[in-house]
């Protein structure tokens, strides 16, 4: 009896020093200040999605979806971004020997921020190489929905990992669990150099950002590298292709091309209807009927009869 006491104490011991020297561990209290810092940056992005098919026997077939992901503030004015894969990239498929060809086309978009306020947003640059997907609001923001979100900055100093070093990632869980903020700690597995430096993270989920130890960001959870033949669509696939993080360098160099394309008009504001062109333009009255001439006006005076002719002598 003695001995199992003194088992279960020194388990008790063990574990109780455990939490304490994770809670003092510095990676942990980064996690946390960086959570309270951009947990108005994490956001969840409600689509509908148009699927066409095209190729073989299902070529021109179509049907819509919806879907959720997770997306980061990039920018005070918000932009937003998040994995294309998310949305729905363009895919080619090898099916019983048919090729066939799979487009998404993101029919309506909203932003979830984490008060419930929901922001409709469009789609303002698309990178299938690197598998990112920039969005912005259909409207600027209006004061009080600025209060409501904060911006995660982006730098390009941020220094390359090294494997086994550990990384700040978070997320968002689905509707269910009422879209409450999770926070985890991975480590870098592997660092990929080709076709392009990226680094194999331990832990996965597309569009989810990730920091380092520092609380800086260190790039964004996607596909950017690709497969042959893949035959999975947007939420298959390789696990090891989901868990890939693209440097916050790479997406950088997007985000002035994406700022400009939120300036421009919405498509649809572009070129206005055929009605609105009638009506900016001015009218033009049809051409007034020609009367015919009236009859010339008498004079006020008395009509002035004709010199009597002379006759002859």
């Amino acid at each position: 009896m003695f001995k199992q006491m003194l088992a279960a104490c020194v388990v008790l011991a063990l574990a109780v020093g455990s939490l304490l020297a994770q809670s003092n561990d510095p990676t942990v209290v980064t996690a946390r200040k960086t959570l309270q810092t951009y947990d108005k940056a994490i956001i969840t992005l409600a689509a509908v999605v148009k699927v066409e098919v095209k190729g073989g026997e299902v070529s021109g077939s179509n049907q819509e979806r919806k879907t959720q992901c997770i997306a980061a503030i990039v920018d005070p004015s918000g932009l937003v971004i998040t994995s294309l894969t998310n949305l729905g990239p363009k895919m080619r498929l090898n099916r019983g020997g048919q090729t066939l060809e799979v487009e998404f086309q993101v029919q309506e978009v909203k932003y979830r921020l984490t008060d419930g306020t929901e922001v409709p947003a469009r789609v303002v640059l698309k990178d299938d190489d690197l598998d990112v997907a920039f969005l912005a609001p259909l409207k600027p923001l209006d004061k009080a929905t600025e209060a409501k979100i904060a911006a995660i900055p982006m730098i390009d100093a941020v220094p390359q990992p090294e494997p086994l070093d550990q990384t700040i990632m978070i997320s968002r869980t689905s509707e269910d669990l009422n879209y409450i903020p999770t926070l985890n700690i991975a480590r870098i597995v592997s660092i990929v150099s080709t076709p392009r430096t990226c680094y194999l993270s331990s832990v996965g989920g597309l569009g989810v950002p990730v920091f380092n130890h520092q609380g800086k960001m260190l790039g964004m959870v996607c596909r950017c590298v690709k497969t042959e033949g893949n035959e999975g669509g947007p939420s298959t696939g390789s696990t090891m292709l989901n868990q890939l993080i693209l440097p916050a360098a790479d997406i950088l160099k997007l985000v002035p091309q994406a700022k400009e394309e939120a300036k421009k008009p919405v498509e649809d504001e572009k070129k206005p209807e055929e009605g609105e062109k009638k009506s900016a333009e001015p009218e033009k009255k049809p051409a007034a009927e020609k009367k015919p001439a009236e009859p010339a006006k008498k004079s006020a005076g008395p009509a002035k009869k004709p010199a009597a002719e002379k006759k002859p002598a």
